[in-house]
């Protein structure tokens, strides 16, 4: 079996987006964050090809490991967590928060690209990455938390492919993104509030970040429920993961073993967002 396959990296934002693939090891989907492992694991080497997601191409389906599901979330609600109590098992590749999809879902934005194209792109770069490679036999996608505005798009492009929400306490999250200061936070000192009115459905001018936030998060849970259609579990922060093996696993029609679910279990100790083993008890120390 091949060592190496090339995968999405991320897509270039442009009227017509191109996608950058690079031959990457099975490890790149171990750490938290897909991106920041390809930064991590990339070959002086690494060899890359463009892929333009508006030409027509032929799909290449046959072969492909099982998607399983993809995991929406308001942002800062342990959506990372699950992943990694998913990943616990080698079995499951997560693809969580690719650039290849955000990049994607950006030039949409930007550029109001017709549906026919997005579905296409949107299929073309989901099933790259259920190639197989490594231990993998099934693939669950954690998107990055404004993808739940495309929600729509992805039960198009997916209508039987299960879902999950997960949500958290609207304050809570405001209290957890001013801290971090990233992801759609930075939207708000963008030049222009092109993606805040995408995102808000109409256009605002928020004096304050705090406002802008609340107003963004509430958006996230309006969304994921007005789309609230097909095979969908919705689940609250903190109490979530202690569903993983009743409720999660069955919705996903994921087995896991009791091995498989101790690794999970343990995975809950340590910081989710962490490259590297953090237990709680020594975060800020």
């Amino acid at each position: 079996m091949s060592k190496t396959v090339y995968f999405p990296s991320y897509t270039k934002v442009s009227e017509t987006p191109v996608t950058i693939f690079e031959k990457l090891h099975p490890e790149v989907f171990d750490p938290p964050f897909f991106n920041d492992a390809v930064s991590m694991f990339r070959a002086k080497d690494s060899l890359r090809k463009e892929l333009d997601l508006t030409a027509e191409t032929i799909s290449q389906n046959r072969g492909l490991l099982p998607l399983k599901g993809f995991v929406f979330h308001t942002s800062h609600c342990g959506s990372t967590l699950l992943a990694n109590m998913f990943r616990a098992a080698k079995k499951t590749r997560v693809v969580s928060e690719t650039e290849a999809i955000n990049g994607l879902l950006l030039s949409a934005v930007f550029y109001n690209l017709e549906e026919k194209i997005l579905l296409k792109s949107l299929k073309t770069i989901v099933e790259s990455y259920l190639q197989p490679l490594g231990e993998a036999e099934q693939v669950v996608f954690k998107l990055t938390s404004w993808n739940v505005f495309f929600i729509e798009l992805f039960q198009k492009a997916y209508p039987e492919v299960p879902w999950i929400f997960i949500d958290r306490k609207t304050e809570e999250v405001v209290a957890s993104l001013l801290k971090s200061g990233r992801g759609f936070v930075e939207w708000f000192f963008h030049p222009t509030n092109l993606l805040q009115n995408y995102c808000l459905g109409e256009e605002k001018q928020f004096e304050l970040l705090e406002n802008y936030l609340f107003a963004m998060v509430e958006a996230h849970k309006n969304t994921a429920k007005k789309f609230r259609l097909g095979n969908n579990l919705f689940l609250e922060y903190p109490s979530f993961p202690n569903k993983f093996e009743s409720e999660i696993l069955p919705h996903f029609n994921l087995n896991y073993s009791e091995k498989e679910l101790e690794n999970a279990e343990e995975a809950r100790k340590y910081d989710a967002k962490s490259i590297y083993k953090t237990p709680y008890s020594n975060l800020g120390s």
